[in-house]
């Protein structure tokens, strides 16, 4: 029980300390049509083994609610994501009032560490189109 409760209050200081860097990142488009835009910081993506750490922003122009009611313009989650699997892991997700995550955080939630879930990477989707950008080798410079 109290190592629970440390975990949560060190991931809460953690996502203190990183999100003034987060909301000044430099989004680079994934995709967009007129009722969605996706966006990925790609100076924030994050090798380890065969993972990538990255964040991911989604923009709702015509603006969405969450499942408490409160209104949001903008979503912000950090994924892990498995490049030789096809495989994702949904870490954080941050609820903003605001387009391009500007504006207070209307709401928040985290992935407990012991329940993380593995989902695959459907075709055609913002994620296939994200795991190409941040997966793919760095060609030589």
């Amino acid at each position: 029980m109290q190592t629970t409760r440390s975990l949560a209050v060190v991931t809460l200081w953690v996502l203190v300390l990183l999100s003034p860097g987060i909301s000044r990142a430099e989004w680079s488009e994934i995709s967009k049509d007129e009722d969605v835009a996706y966006y990925f910081d790609k100076d924030a993506v994050m090798p380890v083994h065969v993972s990538r750490y990255t964040w991911t922003l989604v923009d709702f122009p015509k603006g969405e609610k969450t499942p408490g009611g409160d209104s949001y313009k903008s979503v912000m989650t950090r994924w892990r994501m498995y490049c030789k699997t096809d495989m994702v892991v949904k870490l954080s997700v941050s609820y903003f009032e605001k387009p391009m995550g500007k504006g207070k955080e209307v709401a928040a939630e985290d992935a407990p560490e012991f329940r993380l879930r593995e989902a695959p990477i459907r075709p055609n989707t913002y994620l296939a189109s994200l795991k190409k950008e941040v997966c793919s080798p760095k060609p030589a410079s």
